[in-house]
């Protein structure tokens, strides 16, 4: 017994030390891991609130989960550039018909807000290179970094806040 007890206490150590630890921040790239298909389970798992500074959302999974969060009670806020906002693939006008609030911005003078994070539930941010487009799924090498330092949580919640008091452009 004694035997049993001390190799389950040394199992339960080795298996901490391999796991990552409840609340540790990860990185993900990708073609070796499916980004779209983690933000699809962040998404799909958010309770209360998704706060998005996005540049550009041409995939339609995406939008789609987006839409089925708001239908769930969850809100729904999203800032993203004007310019991509306008293109054909662009899923922006669609959010806009089911409801959810979108901003578009510009950046200084003819720059893009170019941002790349999202907040979930106020616990957590994904940022990253990944952008919430076909193309970064299927061609691109990219990355999320996955946040959960309530720190950090808290710089990026500022940034949204004040992006979403910008005046330039509203859509």
């Amino acid at each position: 017994m004694r035997c049993f007890v001390t190799s389950l206490i040394l199992l339960s150590l080795w298996v901490l030390q391999v796991s990552p630890a409840l609340g540790e921040d990860e990185a993900i790239f990708s073609p070796e891991r499916s980004i779209k298909e983690i933000l699809l389970r962040e998404v799909e798992s958010v309770t209360s609130t998704i706060d998005l500074a996005i540049r550009e959302i041409t995939s339609p999974d995406m939008a789609h989960a987006l839409m089925k969060a708001k239908g769930r009670g969850v809100k729904v806020r999203i800032v993203t550039d004007s310019k991509q906002a306008k293109m054909k693939s662009s899923q922006v006008t669609h959010l806009i018909q089911e409801g959810i609030p979108v901003k578009v911005l510009r950046g200084k003078d003819h720059g893009v807000m170019n941002h790349r994070f999202g907040i979930f539930d106020g616990k957590k941010v994904v940022t990253g290179s990944f952008d919430w487009s076909e193309a970064s799924e299927k061609w691109n090498y990219e990355n999320i970094l996955i946040l959960m330092n309530s720190d950090r949580v808290t710089s990026y919640q500022k940034e949204f806040d004040r992006l979403w008091r910008e005046k330039r452009v509203i859509h």
